[in-house]
């Protein structure tokens, strides 16, 4: 008896691990590392850091939403749409021209949420279809 519960402990504990381990590599971790780069360009943006919080959301896109790693904006357009994608690169453009034409911090705020909230849904839907990166 005692070499079973030893057995079913090693087991619990690997599929513990593979599942912490499969968080890791999935569009929602993707999405969390732009929500995290997008915060910190908001943060510069609030301490009246402009040109660093445009270079900030240049780096989310061109960094983590395009980048090597995963590239996210492909899988968008080739499992959810060709107009979803072009709806999420709008959402990055439009957020580093608001902060170029120096919006109110409330707009920068509110552009930055709906956002994140879109590249949050996509990686949902891709995840949910079961599309690798």
């Amino acid at each position: 008896m005692p070499a079973l519960k030893w057995v079913l402990l090693v087991i619990l504990l690997c599929s513990v691990t593979g599942t912490v381990l499969a968080g890791q590599n999935n569009w929602a971790h993707i999405a969390d590392e732009i929500e995290k780069a997008l915060h910190s360009a908001l943060k510069s943006y609030e301490d009246g850091k402009a040109s660093d919080a445009m270079e900030k959301v240049a780096d989310a896109y061109f960094g983590i939403f395009e980048g090597d790693k995963a590239n996210m904006e492909i899988a968008v357009r080739r499992f959810i749409s060709l107009k979803k994608a072009a709806e999420l690169e709008k959402g990055f453009s439009d957020l580093r021209k608001a902060m170029l034409d120096k919006a109110p911090l409330a707009d920068v705020k509110r552009q930055t949420a709906n956002l994140t909230d879109e590249l949050k849904k996509s990686a949902k839907e891709l995840d949910r279809k079961g599309v690798g990166y």
